[in-house]
């Protein structure tokens, strides 16, 4: 089967891309640059260089496919004009929709987030959850207007699913959408020693296969206009950090910084970012958005799915044996 997929050069859709290549599969990727590295070398494999608001590019790339998996966004903590969220993300999003439509895709898979969801007060959010807080970011606000965009599209008649990932980590390459990672081996080296607040958010902590075979999941089994979480453990960051010291036996100290000193360090780093026109490592609105807590249920992935989680202590030890080999960690 020929399939179309944009976020292909990215950390879960280069995994994605990968996975539907080893099953058979044709796979048509839509890519602002096409890429060099041999890593993408396949003989089922083409790249369409173009980009989301290029509708030529993307009838181009969907011609003769039957499938469609869109994971490409922007999901940088900064942008110098704010409006690039929605321009990428939701406008992005309706030319997908709208091409897809007039190619006659059979499916769609939409990659959204768990960051739509908010905030969890004390137990899990499924689904259903309706959101009881304003949007702290504006890529939580855009990626909520495009999931509304794709249900809008489903009562038009193409058949499209919604999938949200939480925290992802695990092996791949690095991108801002592996961040958890990078945490991972920034503290491997004895480069990390912050917890934020007090450690005690939750976070939903989701391996990355696990994210991948989500999706296929939800190409294969996924009903009409539904949206399934693919998320993993939920865990404190005390617990989290506690786990990365049992599994890889290092004990390098940390400290736990109170909310307001994070802000202020948002607060410089903006005011570096306004005055050199340098990206901010962090700024004070996603400082708040993980400040909260975050837990997630996937349950109904797991029933309607067939969706599975590794178990996350198994899942970090894959990591760092991962990173192990491939960036030298000497563990």
């Amino acid at each position: 089967m020929k399939i179309f997929i944009t976020g292909a050069t990215g950390y879960i859709g280069q995994r994605l891309m990968e996975s539907l290549l080893k099953q058979g599969h044709e796979v048509n990727a839509l890519v602002r640059k096409i890429p060099t590295d041999s890593i993408f070398n396949h003989p089922n494999l083409t790249f369409h260089e173009g980009d989301l608001l290029d509708k030529t590019s993307l009838e181009k790339g969907m011609k003769g496919c039957r499938q469609a998996y869109h994971l490409a966004a922007f999901a940088r903590p900064w942008a110098k004009d704010p409006a690039t969220y929605f321009q990428i993300n939701v406008k992005g999003t309706l030319n997908i929709l709208e091409m897809a439509q007039k190619a006659g895709i059979e499916k769609l898979v939409y990659s959204s987030s768990c960051a739509v969801l908010g905030r969890s007060n004390g137990s899990p959010l499924s689904e259903d959850f309706v959101r009881d807080v304003h949007f702290f970011t504006e890529y939580e606000s855009s990626k909520h207007i495009a999931e509304c965009c794709v249900r809008d599209f489903s009562k038009q008649g193409l058949n499209t699913v919604i999938v949200a990932p939480s925290k992802v980590y695990g092996p791949g390459i690095w991108t801002e959408s592996n961040a958890v990672s990078h945490l991972i081996q920034l503290y491997i080296h004895g480069d990390w020693h912050v917890i934020p607040g007090n450690g005690k958010s939750v976070g939903c902590f989701c391996y990355i296969d696990d994210v991948v075979n989500g999706h296929i999941l939800a190409m294969n089994h996924g009903r009409v206009g539904q949206k399934y979480i693919l998320g993993g453990d939920n865990l404190q960051l005390n617990e989290f950090f506690n786990l990365i010291k049992l599994i890889s036996g290092k004990k390098h100290f940390l400290v736990r910084v109170p909310l307001w000193l994070m802000m202020l360090f948002g607060w410089k780093e903006e005011i570096g970012a306004s005055l050199f026109g340098r990206e901010p490592l962090i700024t004070r609105k996603w400082i708040a958005k993980n400040n909260h807590d975050l837990a997630c249920s996937s349950d109904k992935a797991i029933k309607e799915l067939g969706y599975q989680i590794t178990p996350i202590a198994e899942g970090i030890s894959t990591t760092l044996a991962w990173l192990n080999d491939q960036r030298n960690l000497q563990l």
